[in-house]
């Protein structure tokens, strides 16, 4: 993994282009369309546990109280 892009992010976030592409998901199509939703893998809702919304940027914060780098 390249260290230079890297960006932390919660291991409990996930989308369809995360299944499908995996690392790469950034590349999908879809998500560069911005036509992606995210959810949360602990709550399996579109919010974490902490209620906020779960989103690529919001979920790579790691003062969130539910944050577990990936």
């Amino acid at each position: 993994m390249n260290s230079e892009g890297y960006k932390p992010r919660c291991i409990h976030l996930s989308c369809k282009s995360m299944v499908v592409y995996g690392d790469d998901f950034e590349n999908d199509p879809d998500f560069e369309a911005g036509l992606v939703d995210f959810q949360c893998t602990k709550t399996m809702k579109a919010q974490g546990p902490d209620g906020e919304d779960a989103c690529l940027e919001s979920c790579s914060n790691p003062n969130r109280s539910c944050f577990q780098e990936f």
